[in-house]
């Protein structure tokens, strides 16, 4: 797990988003899928946008996916923040997933410089307190075979 963000809050689940917090609290990225027509989706909700079924499960996932996309923040938008400097907040495409599936998230480990748009990143986690993380992903290291 990476250092926990400065001043970001906690989430707060609800009955649709709880058990993906509380994955991200194991180190386990979850995707939400459609026990009727098998899509995938995120954000969690209660009804699928697809087919209107209520029947979902949590499934698990590799975390790994590329940069949609981003920007970067120079001035914080809580004083908390400020410590952080400039920081990323980015929208990862998850790679192997039934439908498009994206996450707002950041990218830790990354320059300035260094990030772009599908640049291969996979999750890890930051610590929110009460048995829950936030998912962030890093640059990939090494090709997966």
């Amino acid at each position: 797990m990476s250092e926990q963000m400065p001043g970001l809050p906690a989430p707060k689940p609800d009955p649709a988003t709880a058990g993906y917090w509380e994955a991200a609290g194991r180190g386990e990225l979850v995707v939400q899928r459609c026990g009727e027509c098998g899509t995938d989706r995120h954000p969690p909700t209660q009804v699928c946008y697809v087919c209107n079924s209520l029947d979902w499960t949590w499934e698990p996932h590799s975390g790994r996916g590329h940069v949609f996309s981003y920007t970067w923040v120079d001035r914080p938008i809580l004083p908390a923040l400020a410590p952080l400097g400039a920081y990323n907040t980015t929208v990862v495409e998850l790679d192997d997933t039934t439908g498009v599936v994206r996450i707002l998230s950041r990218i830790t480990d990354v320059g300035r410089d260094e990030l772009a748009i599908g640049m291969p990143v996979e999750v890890h986690f930051d610590p929110a307190g009460d048995g829950i993380a936030l998912p962030v992903f890093r640059p990939v290291t090494e090709v997966a075979r």
